[in-house]
């Protein structure tokens, strides 16, 4: 049977106020000898509080939504760790929702934290959402990380690296290693996509003309990169680089070459975008665009936790990204 508030109480010698006042941290006039009694009782009976009457009570579930677009992505989880880790020290947990880049999974996901009446939700749109249809039906405190909301509501968090000016250091990265033929993987999305434009904006600086054949978009995952270089290999073009949207996508582009015997740096050079940890240990090892994954999550559970509990206005925070070479450079 369930040890109730009561049980504690009765066990401890006070009133049941005096627990709840305790359980839910609003206990400055309670003598430390009593919070502590009552606290050891709590520990030794394994006594859990009704989350959800609590929430109705306080109107806070002392939880953070965290909407992602795919969790087989070793990107996203590092961005949940660093929520979790930031939650955690300051008494929240987290619920992840995972949409696999589909925006009607996305309205799910939404529907849901609602129904739950999480605190705060941290977002992060699929490639296909990048409007702000979806935020509008977030009704609590909201940041975005990753990848920026085109037309986002006043007062929301924003956390991101800027993935355009990345994307352009690393397809000049390629240009400077003496690529002329540079190939572009990525994904598409709704909206400006920073990647493809930071790529377009390298060659254009370096004189290149712009070739569509040699740009393909499909997902951000390992099957995009080969199938990539599958067409390109069919096609008969000459390609000597290759600029990736992300790192699994580099995986499956270095699976790809290896299959036709085009050797990783010497015929062709490869970048990707994350520094996953895939990418250190791959063979050779992959030359990336870090994006600094743990401490955006961690920003972003800050940013909305002082929001929620002092009322910090939430701005906007740019982190930096750092080139990492390799060997497939």
């Amino acid at each position: 049977m369930a040890v109730t508030m009561k049980d504690i109480a009765k066990a401890a010698g006070v009133s049941v106020v005096t627990v709840s006042k305790i359980v839910n941290k609003q206990d400055r006039y309670i003598s430390e000898e009593t919070r502590q009694r009552v606290l050891e009782i709590i520990k030794a009976s394994g006594y859990v509080p009704n989350s959800a009457a609590r929430s109705l009570k306080t109107k806070s579930s002392h939880t953070i939504g965290f909407i992602l677009p795919d969790i087989s992505n070793p990107y996203y989880p590092e961005i949940a760790r660093g929520i979790e880790d930031e939650a955690r020290s300051r008494g929240y947990a987290m619920i992840i929702c995972n949409t696999d880049n589909d925006v009607e999974e996305e309205k799910k996901a939404v529907a849901f934290l609602n129904s739950k009446m999480v605190d705060g939700v941290i977002y992060t749109h699929s490639i296909a959402g990048s409007n702000n249809k979806i935020v509008k039906k977030i009704e609590t405190p909201l940041v975005v990380v990753d990848r920026r909301v085109i037309g986002v509501r006043e007062g929301v968090g924003k956390v991101y690296v800027d993935t355009e000016a990345a994307m352009h250091t690393s397809t000049s990265h390629l240009l400077e290693k003496g690529c002329k033929h540079i190939a572009l993987i990525s994904a598409p999305h709704n909206g400006f996509d920073d990647r493809v434009e930071g790529y377009f904006r390298a060659i254009k600086e370096a004189g290149i003309r712009r070739d569509n054949r040699l740009v393909y978009l499909g997902q951000y995952d390992v099957e995009t990169g080969y199938n990539a270089i599958e067409q390109f290999v069919a096609q008969g073009l000459h390609f000597d680089g290759v600029s990736c949207g992300n790192d699994l996508i580099a995986l499956g582009v270095m699976r790809a070459l290896n299959k036709h015997k085009i050797r990783v740096p010497e015929d062709v050079k490869v970048v990707g975008f994350d520094d996953i940890a895939f990418a250190r240990i791959s063979t050779p090892a992959l030359t990336t665009v870090r994006q600094p994954a743990y401490e955006m999550g961690k920003k972003a559970a800050e940013m909305i936790i002082d929001y929620i509990t002092e009322g910090k206005q939430m701005g906007e925070c740019e982190l930096p990204f750092a080139l990492q070479v390799r060997e497939t450079t």
